[in-house]
């Protein structure tokens, strides 16, 4: 087909006015403001996240259906739950169908499939650098792949995201053969705080066969976490991912006061430790105290100069995995930064054709 051109002085907002992406256009970049909707394209690294293909992806399905993509737009809860729960109406399952080469017999039938989860410090989603172009890239791989757009906002928001993401794994392998899925066969991928979304699914607290309990919800009070009834992601992959509430606790209790560094953490330990954030809130979230052995195979990838999430969480969880004898890769760069996507044309790149061959290999 005859791909809308993407330049690097675009904008946000110039994607979305195209009408070239149907339905799917409000999901490149969600709660936008000014500064995102019309900052350039040439801002989100346009050669190294890999999101130009994101976009002619998307482009692709919109003209699919007839109707600008919006069937493959998903409501995972239920009418009445959302009727009752006003933010479950935001949650959204984006499903990308496996492409094929018609060349191969084994592209035909039931594929294992990936659930991608972009980040946006639990305010936003990153959709068009870590989810569309993940998604996208894995479907030239013949993989058929969902972006999922969970809650965000409150304070507290944890445990909700992890509801949404247990809630999609339902979903997705409810619906399996519609989808042309296998149940559950899949993995992960989570990216900054949609990697931290994905790491609890290995936690002995939240993970994938975690049992009802009470926590603390950071604002003087508890709240049940129902549980998680799935099969055991066959691998989880995290991007710059953050490991340690501690560490992230006691950096914005040093930060100066005023400073946009402990604004911005305030913000986000605020999300998934509550208002009234503390040690105690944040310590069911502490990833390395809640995993053994059992954790699933993982692929890890981040840049030494991340200026957002510190590396020594990357490196934190390498070395509980190894001491813990769980199967994982660890894939480090010098230089690249945050949110890169696929990382083209960075030391870390390839990383996702390795994480995909160590994920199917066995």
């Amino acid at each position: 087909m005859q791909y809308t051109e993407i330049k690097p002085d675009m904008t946000i907002a110039d994607l979305i006015r195209s009408g070239a992406y149907g339905a799917l256009a409000d999901y490149i970049f969600t709660d936008m403001t000014p500064d995102r909707c019309f900052a350039k394209l040439s801002e989100f690294g346009f050669n190294t996240v890999g999101f130009v293909q994101g976009l002619h992806r998307m482009e692709e399905l919109a003209a699919s259906d007839g109707k600008g993509g919006a069937t493959l737009v998903r409501d995972i809860y239920r009418d009445e739950e959302r009727l009752a729960n006003w933010d479950l109406a935001r949650v959204k399952l984006l499903y990308f169908p496996a492409k094929s080469s018609g060349k191969n017999r084994d592209d035909a039938g039931p594929k294992p499939y990936a659930l991608v989860i972009p980040g946006g410090g639990f305010n936003r989603q990153w959709g068009f650098v870590e989810g569309e172009s993940i998604a996208a890239a894995l479907n030239e791989k013949g993989i058929p792949a969902f972006v999922l757009y969970y809650r965000v906002k409150q304070e507290p928001l944890m445990p909700k995201p992890l509801e949404d993401m247990y809630r999609a794994i339902r979903y997705i392998d409810e619906n399996a053969g519609q989808f042309d899925v296998l149940p559950g066969r899949y993995m992960l991928a989570g990216f900054s705080a949609g990697a931290v979304i994905a790491s609890e699914a290995g936690s002995l607290n939240f993970g994938w066969n975690s049992a009802p309990a009470d926590i603390p919800n950071g604002a003087g009070g508890a709240q049940r976490w129902p549980g998680a009834d799935v099969a055991k992601p066959e691998l989880i992959a995290l991007g710059y991912t953050v490991v340690s509430n501690k560490a992230s606790f006691a950096a914005y209790k040093a930060a100066p006061e005023g400073s946009a560094a402990k604004a911005g953490a305030a913000a986000f330990l605020r999300r998934v430790g509550g208002p009234l954030v503390s040690e105690a809130s944040l310590a069911p979230y502490e990833l390395l105290d809640f995993i053994d052995a059992t954790y699933p195979k993982t692929y890890l990838v981040a840049n030494e100069d991340d200026p957002v999430v510190p590396i020594a969480n990357t490196k934190a969880l390498d070395k509980k995995l190894t001491q813990l004898g769980v199967p994982h890769i660890t894939r480090i760069g010098r230089t690249g930064g945050h949110s890169f996507g696929l990382g083209t044309g960075l030391e870390v790149g390839g990383w996702l054709d390795a994480c995909v061959d160590f994920w199917l290999r066995s």
